[in-house]
């Protein structure tokens, strides 16, 4: 029997994982798509772990826009603009392109070329010119993706980027993989952005931190809340932002004015899958109150909306006890 204390952005989940019959607790802590990813599954086969890990690798070799992966990768594609591609990213952008319309474009893969020079602005601690915000966002509003087969295209100038549902995607395959091979009690914290647990007699314990403060601390929670079989992922610029003349910049840019939206200081979605609950925080982030609101009902979706270290709304149908 273990005890767990993942910190996940803005959320904390305290956990007990435990063995029972001929299964054991295997754990190996991963890093791929830029984060540490914490595996916990109850089995009786330690070999899961090597199929975990092969998924997470897959996902990310194609979904690195940064370097190239011989004609593999999200960057192989950015630079010939057009590629055959893998079945996992062909799978990836597919979803891209259905998560973009399930948002109404709050969601968009092609921000690619704005998103990497407003994280570039901020980690100068600079806000991005107007004249380019303008620009880039023409650029991205007059280019497509056009998928044939496993022929992908690129239309216009515009940059994919596909890193705000690749962790929940691979996240959502290693949930795939651990349903089809029995495998029920488990904990996948893939970073600051999601985390996946399994079903316990109990359920796992959920703390949601405040983003501006002490994470470290569990005095600083808004509340706790019970999970089982969900994925819980969140949105926050805490950090990765500054502050100038009272505003907060940050990396969670509207593909509408191009400027990071500052409507909420974190967003929780929780539901069934990783990727539409990782993509949806992100989605939601720049979304006005009511749109959220409205986005979640329509939606079939469990959110918790944060600002100022306040919940300023929630619709859940798990049990949450406020802190």
């Amino acid at each position: 029997m273990r005890r767990n204390l993942i910190l996940l952005g803005g959320t904390i989940i305290l956990a007990t994982l435990s063995s029972c019959n001929q299964n054991k607790v295997y754990s190996k802590t991963l890093f791929y798509l830029d984060t540490y990813v914490d595996v916990s599954i109850t089995c009786n086969d330690k070999s899961h772990l090597s199929k975990i890990e092969e998924i997470y690798k897959d996902v990310n070799i194609v979904a690195d826009n940064f370097e190239s992966h011989n004609g593999k990768s999200v960057y192989d594609l950015n630079q010939n603009r057009e590629l055959e591609v893998s079945d996992t990213l062909k799978a990836l952008i597919n979803y891209s392109i259905e998560l973009t319309e399930k948002t109404s474009g709050y969601y968009n893969p092609l921000i690619g070329r704005l998103a990497n020079k407003w994280k570039e602005s901020i980690k100068n601690n600079e806000i991005l010119d107007s004249s380019i915000i303008s620009e880039e966002l023409d650029i991205m509003n007059n280019s497509s993706i056009i998928v044939d087969g496993n022929i992908i295209k690129l239309i216009g100038d515009a940059d994919l980027d596909l890193g705000g549902i690749a962790k929940g995607y691979a996240t959502e395959l290693v949930h795939q993989y651990l349903i089809n091979n029995n495998i029920t009690e488990y904990l996948i914290n893939s970073g600051e952005s999601n985390i996946l647990v399994g079903k316990r007699n109990k359920g796992y314990t959920v703390g949601l931190s405040k983003p501006f403060v002490d994470t470290n601390n569990t005095k600083d929670l808004y509340a706790t809340l019970k999970l089982t079989d969900k994925s819980i992922a969140t949105s926050s610029p805490a950090h990765q932002s500054f502050e100038l003349d009272g505003v907060l910049y940050h990396h969670i840019i509207s593909p509408f004015s191009g400027m990071p939206v500052n409507n909420f200081a974190s967003v929780n979605v929780i539901c069934d899958n990783s990727m539409y609950a990782d993509a949806y925080s992100t989605a939601i982030f720049v979304m006005d109150l009511d749109t959220a609101k409205k986005f979640a009902d329509d939606n079939n979706i469990d959110v918790i909306l944060c600002d100022k270290n306040e919940i300023i709304y929630q619709k859940l149908g798990e049990e949450i006890e406020k802190v």
